[in-house]
């Protein structure tokens, strides 16, 4: 099973050109994070993106402070963890301040990668 968590604040959505490619599963989920600094994709990746069989998590983030996003995004990386520590996690986005989260996991045997664009990388 994989979870992937996406920062939609991060290049306002372009990183899911390709996602549909992943042949994802029902048992698969996705969880968007967005706010008012990213409220929008185009209408191409909306199509793409609910073409896909996985689960659909959306979370908006309630607050305009600096990071909040990213603190909610890796809080709820940590609760997914405790209930399927087995499951592989994928955090997309340009944002390297992600990498520090991911090799914290990555220490304790949990796997979880950054990966900037759907395009760029075959989960």
């Amino acid at each position: 099973m994989d979870c992937i968590l996406i920062d939609l604040e991060n290049e306002k959505g372009k990183m899911l050109e390709g996602i549909s490619l992943l042949n994802l599963s029902k048992k698969d989920e996705i969880v968007v994070f967005y706010s008012k600094s990213a409220p929008y994709i185009t209408m191409e990746l909306h199509k793409e993106f609910e073409s896909i069989k996985a689960k659909k998590v959306y979370i908006k983030v309630e607050t305009n402070k600096a990071n909040a996003l990213d603190f909610q995004l890796s809080t709820y990386l940590g609760a997914c963890i405790q209930k399927n520590p087995k499951c592989n996690y994928y955090i997309v986005s340009n944002d390297c301040d992600y990498d520090c989260v991911c090799r914290f996991w990555q220490n304790r045997n949990i796997a979880v990668k950054r990966i900037e664009r759907f395009s760029y990388y075959k989960i």
